[in-house]
């Protein structure tokens, strides 16, 4: 569950707390363990979260599921929001009831957890309830979850123009899959230097940092991406290109990633 500690949860500086955090944030887990003991003890929701991953993952304690299982629910209990999704998902795949499970999600969510809105708008949605969907959503994306204008763009809106402004702002903040329905939209107006560089970006170019290897890069857009433009000459092709670097630069300007949801880990 913890396979890839990244920085997600609240700090609390000048405090026990804190202090554990960030050995958590570092890596040293032996020491966040010293520290988390004590106050999950005492009933913070955080330290008996944050415990709670390392026991399950045997990450600087030794291994012990079912202490760490139980860990988690007295987090869940202590109305932890990530506790809660864990729960749920743990829930989810034992099959428990529904009710159960959506309890939960919604114990997250009214804590501002984008993720459990997410669900619970699908939730609703399964339910025949498109208004209490659009609401989660729209709540979902004022807190900046682009996967939110996502499942808008898509099931909401009732004009392209206003569909393509929630799909655009999506990808500035990092939602492949935005930048892949825009890759075809932009082939149905048949613009070539558009569609080639929202195929870029879908393929993977937001997620580019100091250790990629950009020729794999290079020929991962080459392989999804050439057959957009394909069909143009040599020159046009060439010139197509142009283009298309021009469009990356600008939208790389404005590029602000937004950080997903992961179990186990700290902001």
């Amino acid at each position: 569950m913890a396979g890839h500690v990244t920085l997600s949860a609240p700090a609390f500086a000048g405090s026990m707390l804190d202090e554990g955090v960030s050995a958590y944030r570092h890596g040293n887990f032996e020491k966040s363990a010293k520290i988390f003991t004590p106050l999950a003890r005492n009933g913070d929701a955080t330290a008996q979260y944050l415990l709670s991953c390392q026991m399950i993952n045997g990450a600087g304690v030794s291994a012990d599921e079912a202490t760490g299982w139980d860990m988690m629910q007295q987090a869940t209990d202590n109305r932890h929001p990530d506790a809660s999704i864990i729960m749920a998902r743990k829930l989810e795949a034992s099959g428990a009831p529904t009710d159960q499970i959506r309890a939960l999600y919604q114990q997250s969510a009214d804590q501002g957890e984008t993720q459990a809105m997410l669900w619970l708008a699908l939730d609703a949605l399964d339910q025949g309830k498109p208004d209490d969907a659009k609401a989660l959503l729209e709540k979902a994306w004022e807190l900046g979850d682009p996967r939110a204008a996502t499942l808008l763009a898509n099931r909401f809106t009732k004009t392209d123009s206003g569909r393509y402004q929630y799909l655009r702002s999506a990808a500035q903040r990092g939602e492949m899959r935005a930048a892949a329905y825009l890759a075809e939209e932009a082939r149905s107006v048949d613009d070539t230097a558009e569609a080639v560089g929202w195929c870029a970006i879908a393929t993977g170019l937001p997620g580019h940092n100091e250790h990629v290897d950009w020729k794999s890069i290079g020929d991962a857009v080459e392989k999804n991406c050439a057959k957009f433009d394909k069909d143009l000459g040599e020159q046009d092709r060439a010139a197509n290109r142009e283009r298309v670097d021009q469009f990356l630069a600008t939208f790389f300007e404005n590029y602000q990633p937004w950080t997903p949801w992961k179990p186990c880990a700290v902001r």
